[in-house]
């Protein structure tokens, strides 16, 4: 997505291209990219100059969203068990709370956008070269 954020809106890129770039299996690459398109996170277009690009501005998509999309909610909540718990369990419980609730605001506070800008303040960002 840090890819396609990169270039967007205007440039479509094929799977194949971004899965080269950051070293990924083309298969498992496919996969996610489908999972986000079916998420209105990305568009596609096929035939000559077609591929994948992101559907709206990196400024409107947050990392928490595309997370969720792929992988669920990142949870490390669980029930309160009915009954008895120690006061153990019930510390590493409430700890995990707060941890859940934690991620969740990290993660919804920062837009591709934001995530892209602090790439390039490190000089992360590879410049890939596609063709079209």
């Amino acid at each position: 997505m840090v890819q396609l954020a990169r270039l967007a809106p205007r440039t479509y890129v094929q799977a194949k291209d971004l899965a080269q770039q950051e070293n990924l299996p083309n298969k498992f690459l496919e996969a996610i990219l489908l999972a986000l398109r079916r998420g209105d996170f990305l568009e596609s277009k096929v035939g000559s100059g077609g591929g994948y690009r992101l559907s709206r501005s990196p400024r409107e998509i947050r990392v928490g969203d595309l997370i969720r999309r792929l992988e669920g909610r990142l949870t490390i909540k669980e029930e309160m068990p009915s009954g008895e718990m120690t006061p153990g369990e019930v510390a590493v419980h409430l700890i995990n709370e707060r941890l859940t609730d934690a991620t969740d605001a990290v993660l919804d506070n920062i837009t591709l956008e934001q995530l892209l800008d602090q790439l390039a303040r490190t000089g992360s960002l590879q410049q890939a070269m596609y063709y079209i």
